[in-house]
This record gives structure tokens, C-alpha cells and sequence, in this order.
């Protein structure tokens, strides 16, 4: 492809973006550098009433640090919570791996690089329903190119929340596809180190899978970074919305407030039901989309069923697991939560975290636009029931940071540019000082349009109209080759 073949490939797809979702628009046009972009994120009014109800998230939180890093965590780690909590909720919990989700901690927390002293330690609300085989993820992880599997392929399609304690062992996983020799020596050596390393991780507090890989990302993330770098690095640490969801929903399940009342007052339970259909992530009954508030346990297999609403009751999808329906009523309800035989869908994890208790939602490319979307529906629900008074809180922020989208770490070879997974700069040592603050300092639109084609993948696949959609050539690496020009 020419330079005028690429530009109208890349202004076609940000064209149709802005068309179809306009909330997009000003992220294409917004003239401010990465660092400029990051120091706005956490700079937005407090609202006393979440800073009151979040003193249960936090609670929430620490317990589950506490139990997976001791009980001295909260100074070790330097877990430091500020008023209101604004968090990362793009990430999916596994491994570190795809360039879309490597950059998004970077970018929210610039501010927290090269101190002087350990700044407080980054928290991310991620995703924990995912199935391994997702998009982000392919099974396991990606190392110059070589898909490396951490799981098998009749694993494929389990969902995260619900697998037990497993070995990682990607390296014997390799050798008995009779792919082992794909690799060079070095990358045979870096992989066994890897495995060894994971292996040496004390996962004797760790209850399932979701929690092997908190302790996995902590322990990689600052490996992403240059060995100088790392001394005054701000921990990561992943906590699922679905767990954290469950723990809050129980805190407050027994209050009347419009969160609780879904579950205990059918009337109006079947106006959220009406006002909310159709949003990307609640629900549409026709197409066999999304769930009513939860997610059922499956039987005998990792998996979750599907639940819709029926008279008083959630009953499956399938009709072969009719006896799991779940009253509502709050004894069963409270526990089958706390047994995790049910577990909150997206709609209920943003109603009870992001509208209840307030955590401002730094998000994706998908989120952005349906989370405003279930914002405004919410706006005009409260309006007509007596938890009007909530509009006020629920407008007390803006959904108006999105962190994710956007890759970030490349490097040149025989003067061609690659993006950059995980594994591949934790095998180059890490990404140096001098790299970070050069990016740092580009303008945080050249970066999304370098990386529109995941951002158009995702719109064309939920809004644009299949008769409009472009079959682009153009990928990220080609569009990054005049913008990464320093290196």
C-alpha cells in the first residue's frame, strides 16, 4: 500500500466511527499529549455521598488483598485509596498479553512514573467471566508471533469465574502439539523461565484460576519496564468486578434503594426490564442476548447459564435446567450469592458499582459507549420512581475517559515497525526510560488513529450496517511507521 492508499484507508474507518458511534468523535480530535490526557483523569468532583458508600468497595477490596498478599499488603504494596475511586474497568483477568490491554494502565497513571518514592498502587476492576479463548487472549498468550497456550482446546469455552486452581504449564502444552521446535533457543529458554517462574509463585491463598492470575499479572507487569524503571513502580493489581460486585450487592442487599428494588418489587423490576432492553450488555430476549441481573452456576460443566425472568422467578434459558430457577426472595438470593451459585451480569456489576456506589468507570472502546447509553437510561428511569433523588449522584461524573484502544509499545526492526505483546518486551527486558518518556509526550489522537483498526472492529461488529462496512488492509503496524519515527 502507497501513503495515499493507507490515509484513506485509516480516514474511511475513522469517518464511519464517528458516524456510527459519536461519542468517539472528540477522542479523534482531542490535541492534548499522553501525559496531558492522564494528569485529567482523576481530577473530577467528589461527591460526598459515594466517598460514604465506597468505605464498603474499599473494605471490599483490601480483604481480597489480604488474602492473597497477607495481611501487611496494604503497606507492602502501597495500597492507598483515594476519596472517590475512579478504576480501570476495560482489562479481562488473564495473563498480560494484547497490546490494547498493556497500554491502558500506562496511559491512566502516567503521573505515577519516575518518582521518587512508590507511588500508591494502581487497582483494576477486570472482567473475570471472560472464557480463555476471547479475543484479547487466544487461549494464552502471544510470544513473537507463536501463540502459547495455557490452556487445551476442549478448555477453550470454560468461563474464568468459574475455574478451579490449574497449572500453567504452556511449556510441556507446546511440545505436545510438536511445536516446540517453532521456536528458537532463546525463546525455548525464555518460555521454561517463565513457566518456572509462575510455578515458584505462592498460590497456597488462592482459591480458583482468577486468583492464580492476580498474583501472575502483579508479578509481570513491572517486568514490562526497564530493570531502573521498576524500583518506584506502582503495583498492579486485579480484583473481578464479579467477585467485588457480589461482596458490595451483599452489603446492601437487605437496604431498599434502586439497585435492590429490581429483586424485590416486581413492578418495578418489569420497567427496568422494559427501559433497559436492547443496550449492548443488558439483555434482548428475541436474539438470545445477555441475561436478567444474573448469570446461573451450570450443573456439571464450567459454564453459566442464561436467566430471564418469569412471574416471581429467574428461570433458564434452557428449558433442561428448569429446576435451578431462583426465587426472588432475599434468603435465596443472598445465598446463592455467597455459595457463587449465582453471579451478577454486566448490567447488575455497573448498576451496584458504578451508579450505587459511584466508581467513576475509566473504559474501553466497547464501554464508552454503552455504559453512557445505560447512564442516560437510568437518568430518565429514576425520573419516574421514587428514587429520583439518585439522578443527582448518578450525574455527579462523567463517563468521559476512555484508557483503552490505543497500543502503545513498538519497536523497529530492519527499519519495519511491530507492535508489541507482553511477552515480547518482557523478553526484550522491558521498555526503557527514554522510550517511555517519548511517548508520553505524543498526542494522544495520533495514537488511537494508529490503532483504529480494533476500535473500527468493534464498532462495525455492533453498529455499522454490514452493507457499509470496509475491508481494510491497512494495520496498526503500517500506520505507526511515519508516527513512531524516533525510534
Amino acid at each position: 500500500m502507497n501513503k495515499q492508499q493507507i490515509e484513506k484507508e485509516k480516514d474511511l474507518m475513522i469517518a464511519q466511527i464517528k458516524k456510527y458511534s459519536p461519542i468517539f468523535k472528540r477522542f479523534f480530535e482531542i490535541n492534548l499529549t499522553l501525559r496531558q490526557y492522564s494528569d485529567g483523569i482523576y481530577k473530577f468532583k467528589h461527591n460526598p455521598v459515594y466517598a460514604k458508600r465506597q468505605e464498603i468497595v474499599k473494605k471490599e477490596m483490601l480483604n481480597k488483598f489480604k488474602t492473597l498478599f497477607g495481611k501487611d499488603c496494604q503497606k507492602k504494596l502501597n495500597i492507598n485509596f483515594d476519596q472517590q475511586l475512579a478504576n480501570n474497568i476495560v482489562d479481562h483477568h488473564q495473563v498480560l498479553n494484547h497490546p490494547l490491554l498493556i497500554s491502558d494502565n500506562v496511559i491512566a497513571n502516567i503521573g505515577k512514573f519516575f518518582q521518587d518514592q512508590k507511588p500508591p498502587a494502581i487497582i483494576v476492576i477486570s472482567s473475570g467471566d471472560v472464557p480463555p479463548n476471547n479475543y484479547f487472549s487466544k487461549n494464552g498468550f502471544q510470544l513473537h508471533g507463536k501463540k502459547v497456550p495455557i490452556f487445551s482446546n476442549s478448555e477453550t469455552e470454560l468461563n474464568s469465574c468459574l475455574i478451579p486452581k490449574r497449572d500453567f504449564d504452556f511449556v510441556g502444552r507446546i511440545k505436545k502439539s510438536k511445536r516446540w521446535s517453532e521456536l528458537n533457543d532463546k525463546e525455548q529458554q525464555f518460555l521454561v523461565g517463565e513457566y518456572e517462574r509462575i510455578k515458584s509463585l505462592d498460590f497456597s491463598n488462592c482459591n480458583n484460576y482468577n486468583d492464580q492470575i492476580t498474583l501472575i499479572v502483579n508479578d509481570s507487569w513491572p517486568r514490562l519496564f526497564a530493570s531502573e524503571i521498576r524500583k518506584n513502580l506502582p503495583e498492579l493489581l486485579y480484583i473481578t468486578q464479579e467477585e467485588l460486585t457480589t461482596n458490595c450487592l451483599l452489603k446492601i442487599l437487605a437496604e431498599k434503594n434502586f439497585v435492590t428494588e429490581i429483586l424485590f418489587n416486581r413492578q418495578y423490576r418489569e420497567k427496568i426490564l422494559a427501559d433497559f432492553r436492547g443496550i449492548v450488555v443488558t439483555w434482548n430476549e428475541k436474539e438470545n442476548k445477555g441475561t436478567h441481573f444474573f448469570w446461573r452456576k451450570h450443573p456439571t460443566e464450567n459454564k453459566l447459564l442464561r436467566m430471564y425472568v418469569s412471574a416471581d422467578k429467574l428461570v433458564p434459558g434452557d428449558e433442561e435446567f428448569k429446576n435451578l430457577s431462583v426465587n426472588f426472595d432475599l434468603n435465596e438470593i443472598r445465598n446463592l450469592l455467597e455459595k457463587r451459585e449465582i453471579f451478577p451480569s454486566l448490567f447488575m456489576i455497573f448498576a451496584v458499582l458504578n451508579f450505587y456506589f459511584g466508581i467513576k468507570p475509566l473504559v474501553g472502546q466497547g464501554s464508552i459507549v454503552y455504559l453512557n447509553l445505560i447512564r442516560d437510561q437510568w437518568l430518565k428511569t429514576l425520573e419516574q420512581t421514587e428514587f429520583k433523588a439518585e439522578i443527582d449522584n448518578i450525574k455527579s461524573y462523567e463517563i468521559d475517559y476512555m484508557v483503552s484502544g490505543l497500543a502503545l509499545f513498538f519497536e523497529r526492526i530492519t527499519n519495519q515497525i511491530k507492535t508489541l505483546y507482553a511477552y515480547d518486551i518482557i523478553y526484550n527486558g522491558g521498555m526503557s526510560a527514554q522510550y517511555l518518556k517519548q511517548a508520553f509526550e505524543m498526542k494522544f489522537s495520533d495514537l488511537l488513529a494508529v490503532s483504529v483498526t480494533g476500535t473500527y472492529d468493534y464498532i462495525a461488529q455492533k453498529y455499522i450496517p454490514d452493507d457499509e462496512k470496509i475491508k481494510y488492509q491497512v494495520t496498526t503496524d503500517i500506520l505507526a511507521q511515519d508516527l513512531i519515527n524516533w525510534l
